[in-house]
Order: structure tokens, then C-alpha cells, then sequence
């Protein structure tokens, strides 16, 4: 495609696109017949994905859900995801957006610090048993959820909770504003649990229109494969920018190479996103036979073969191009511009966003090619971490701009990004916070302290923990492994739990500090020589 740059949107009256409403009631007034979603169940125009959305807020609104008031979604990707996320808007509602890798001890973590009123979740989703994992939530976490919404529901009460089965009621009033809080993401922070990013409508109704203008998704015939979750950034993001466009929305509910391959060729995708290892077996399942219809493949770099992975898409004509966002910036807040394609990073989507790139102790601006943390001022911005003031103001400089986080450095027309300041974890496509793992393993009965590092298992990247014992215990490794596998996403789970009699320190200046890389080093060392 040609060169990534921010664009001028096929239809001027995008420019008035400021809430999720706007951007339903422009495609009804537009392209009312015209495809709007499909999943495995149901396909929907734009009318009726507008229906259907005003439904749910009515079905909400009868549960007493109104301007504020938090509602989690713990679904797969479906139609009905969408049109929720659309219908908590209407009401001013806050949609808390529900990893769904998450288990038992996070989602309950994020119900409690969330203060969910409702939550929306599937009965019969195969591959993981909603309703039987909100049951083992401890009674307290879920103590301000006054009803579950269920899709396909087979039960009238979870845990003292009363079930509704998710189905449209009737007509609401819309309550969307710009300055709503709309949906918050979970990241992970400085402290054991996630933070909450709190958007108000403005900011993912304008980066929807900005993304939307980057890539042409009003020009005709435009499709889009949303196989990333919608419950994080990425997929949200992406979803909201098609939509934005008046593009036709496919959903896959669980990722699977075969199908997203198949799907791309029946419905003439030309958008898709995803990790690079997400491309590469989409590539892989090509069976050599290139994707003619494909404009776009936006891709983030979580894997060490990234480089080989991209290339390998390539090669099927997928078109990949570098991408950079975050929660608290959105995803698909930059692309790559042609001269460097396939790196991280690039050239904002918004002619609004401002960036640069300053050292991180002394907040000087640096010069073009000379690495330091990335800060961010611009339209798509988060409001703030929910509830959370501190965090907030931690986050941000005094003259406005997102402290990121990130290490990179300014290449015109953008940036490239490098890597995380800190020790955040690349795992399974997700950053996590190494704290959020530590914390609950010190919360087992023999573990005093745990720190936990990543390290490269073949072609993946996998936690790696360590812990000291507390007096007199003995831990056993498979025992502690098991307790991760009930409670943890897989992909936060530990590949190893090795007890040492204490952590390797170093004396600074600051204190004393335990050598994380003497730790890194000892876990590859490890995990080699049982490869």
C-alpha cells in the first residue's frame, strides 16, 4: 500500500465522530444495509448492529446500569462483544474490558478493584468454562456485582448472584458524551495488581477516526479479520477504526491459523492485525498460495524470530507493517512508515499527536537518534488509571506528556521503538508486570520472596521464577507449578519455580538491589541445559 501517513477521511462528516454513538448513528445515516459484523452465529448490517447495541442498553438500563457505572465483559470476540461495547457507551457506562486468558485469582483482583455492578459472560465457550471459573471468585471479590449477563446462559444464579440471559429489551435514551468515561484496559503497573486505563468516549471515538483515515478503511469493499481479542487495545482499537469506517467486521472468536487463512480468502479480508507470530502462521496455513485481497497486516514484534516471521508474511504477500501503541496511548497510535516497514514504532496516526524522546532521570530532550524514553501528548491519550490519582500523576509530565515507559529514539519522520525501560516481561503477546506473578507466589504458605524474569524457551519467550523458602519449608517445585496452572493465564505462568537460599544483591547507592540480570543469566543457563 502506499506510504503511512495520517489521512484525509473518505467522508467529511467523520470529522464529527466524538462518541461511540456518533460513530453507529453515521454508518446507520451512510451505509444503513451495508455489512457491519459477522461471527460463527450471526451476520449484521449496520442497522441492526445499531438495534442490537440500543438493546443491550436497554437490558442494561432494566438492571439499574447508568452513567458511570462499570460493567465487565468477559466474552470471547462475538457480535454480541461488540454491540455491548457500543451499548454501555449509549449509557455512559464504564465497560471494564476482561482478558479473557485471565483465571481465577485476576479477574477477581479486577472485580474487586473495578467495583463491576455487572458482568457480561458466555455459557458454552469451549475452551474456557466462564461461569465455573466466576463461581471459585472468593465471595468478597465479588461483592459489589449485583446480577451476571449471560450469553446462551443455562443457569438462574452464579455464587448468590442472579443470571440474566443476554437478550435486547426495548428502546433507551442515549446518554453518550464526549467527556463519558467509557471502557478502561488492565496493564500492568508498579504495584502487584494491574492498573486500570480509564478512556473517556473522545479519545476512542477520535482515534477510531484517525486509524480509520491512516488505513482507507471507508474506501469500498474495505474487510477486516478481528481475530485479536477485543477485550485488550489491540484488538479494540483496530475494531473501533473499522467501524469508524464503515467497514465489515469479521470476528474469530479463538485464534486459529486454518481458519484465519480460510476466513481471509472467503470474505476478501484486506486489514488484518496481530503479533508476528499470529502472521506467520496465518502464513504458514497459506500453503504456499499468496493473499491476493490483503492492503494491510499490522503487526507488534513479541517474538525473537520476529525479523524471520514478518519476512516469512511477507513472502504470501501479507503486506506487514510495524505498529506501536499501548493502553493508556491505544493501539495503532503509530505505524511505520515504508523506508522502515517491519521495525517497531513509526509515524503517529493522528496529525495532532505530539512525541519525544528524553532521558529518563533528567527529562532532557534528546537528539535524533539518541535513545531514550519515549513521551507521548495526543488525542488518543487515557484519562487517567481508574480510581487511581496517584498512578495518574506518576504517569504523566508536568507539562502534559505520557511518561511511556519505553526506551526509543526519534528516526524522521518517527520513532523506533527499542524495548521497555524497566523489567516489564514480553509474555505470550502481553506485557506483564513480574510483580504480578511474584505477588502471588508469595502469597502460597512456603514461598518468603519470588522474583520472576523472562527468558527464551526455543522460539518463545517464558517466565522464569526463583524463590527463597520460608523457614523449615521445603516447596516442592510440581506443587507450586500446579497452584500457577489454577490460578494464573498460561501465559503468566512460570516454565520453572527454582528455591534458592537467597537472591544475588549488589550494594548501590540507593541501597541494596537484587542483580536481576545475574537472575536472567542463571534461569537461560537453566532452562539450556534441560533443552
Amino acid at each position: 500500500m502506499a506510504e503511512i501517513a495520517p489521512a484525509r477521511i473518505l467522508r467529511s462528516d467523520h470529522q464529527a465522530l466524538h462518541t461511540l454513538s456518533d460513530i453507529l448513528a453515521e454508518n446507520v445515516r451512510c451505509v444503513p444495509q451495508a455489512p457491519a459484523a459477522r461471527d460463527g452465529r450471526v451476520a449484521l448490517n449496520w442497522s441492526e448492529l445499531a438495534r442490537l447495541s440500543e438493546g443491550y442498553a436497554a437490558l442494561l438500563a432494566a438492571r439499574g446500569i447508568g452513567f458511570g457505572d462499570r460493567v465487565a465483559l468477559w466474552l470471547p470476540n462475538c457480535v454480541d462483544y461488540l454491540a455491548l461495547t457500543f451499548a454501555c457507551a449509549r449509557l455512559g457506562a464504564i465497560a471494564v474490558h476482561v482478558n479473557t486468558r485471565f483465571r481465577t485469582t485476576e479477574v477477581g483482583h479486577l472485580l474487586e478493584r473495578s467495583k463491576a455492578r455487572a458482568l457480561v459472560t458466555a455459557w458454552g465457550f469451549a475452551p474456557v468454562d466462564f461461569p465455573a471459573l466466576l463461581a471459585e471468585i472468593p465471595a468478597a471479590q465479588r461483592a459489589s456485582l449485583e446480577c451476571v449477563i449471560g450469553r446462551h446462559a443455562t443457569a438462574q444464579n452464579i455464587g448468590g448472584h442472579p443470571v440474566v440471559r443476554l437478550a435486547p429489551a426495548e428502546r433507551c435514551a442515549d446518554r453518550a458524551q464526549p467527556e463519558a468515561p467509557c471502557l478502561t484496559f488492565t496493564t500492568s503497573g508498579t504495584t502487584s495488581a494491574p492498573k486500570l486505563v480509564l478512556h473517556r468516549q473522545r479519545s476512542i471515538a477520535r482515534h477510531a477516526r484517525d486509524v480509520a483515515a491512516v488505513l482507507q478503511m471507508s474506501a469500498p469493499g474495505t474487510t477486516v479479520l478481528a481475530a485479536v481479542p477485543l477485550c485488550g487495545t489491540f484488538g479494540l482499537a483496530f475494531a473501533m477504526a473499522a467501524a469508524a469506517g464503515g467497514a465489515h467486521i469479521v470476528l474469530l472468536d479463538q485464534f486459529d491459523p486454518v481458519q484465519a487463512a480460510a476466513l481471509i480468502r472467503e470474505h476478501r479480508i484486506t486489514h488484518i492485525v496481530g503479533s508476528d507470530d499470529m502472521l506467520s502462521r496465518i502464513a504458514e496455513a497459506a500453503d504456499g498460495q499468496p493473499f491476493e485481497s490483503l492492503r494491510f497486516s499490522g503487526f507488534a514484534s513479541f517474538t525473537p524470530k520476529a525479523a524471520e516471521n514478518v519476512a516469512f508474511a511477507d513472502a504470501l504477500q501479507m503486506r506487514p507493517r510495524g505498529l506501536y501503541g499501548s493502553s493508556e496511548a491505544q493501539a495503532l497510535f503509530a505505524f511505520a512508515p515504508d523506508a522502515r516497514r517491519t521495525s517497531d514504532g513509526g509515524v503517529p496516526a493522528s496529525p495532532e499527536a505530539e512525541f519525544r524522546i528524553a532521558d529518563p532521570d533528567t527529562a532532557t530532550r534528546l537528539r535524533e537518534g539518541e535513545d531514550g524514553e519515549l513521551l507521548l501528548r495526543a488525542p488518543s491519550l487515557f484519562d487517567g488509571y481508574l480510581d487511581n490519582p496517584e498512578a495518574t500523576s506518576r504517569a504523566f509530565t508536568k507539562d502534559g506528556f505520557f511518561r511511556s515507559g519505553d526506551l526509543a529514539c526519534r528516526v524522521e519522520p518517527g520513532f523506533v521503538y527499542k524495548t521497555r525501560l524497566g523489567d516489564g516481561l514480553r509474555l505470550g503477546g502481553f506485557l506483564v508486570n513480574p510483580e504480578e506473578i511474584e505477588s502471588f507466589l508469595q502469597a502460597l504458605p512456603e514461598v518468603a520472596q519470588a522474583q520472576v524474569v523472562a527468558v527464551e524457551r526455543g522460539s518463545e519467550r517464558v517466565a522464569f521464577a526463583f524463590i527463597v523458602a520460608r523457614p523449615q519449608c521445603e516447596p516442592d517445585e510440581a506443587e507450586l507449578l500446579a497452584a500457577c496452572r489454577s490460578a494464573l493465564a498460561a501465559y503468566k505462568r512460570p516454565a520453572r519455580i527454582v528455591t534458592l537460599e537467597s537472591f544475588p544483591t549488589t550494594v548501590s547507592p540507593n541501597g541494596v538491589k537484587i542483580q536481576r540480570a545475574k537472575l536472567r543469566d542463571m534461569a537461560s543457563a537453566m532452562m539450556n541445559s534441560a533443552g
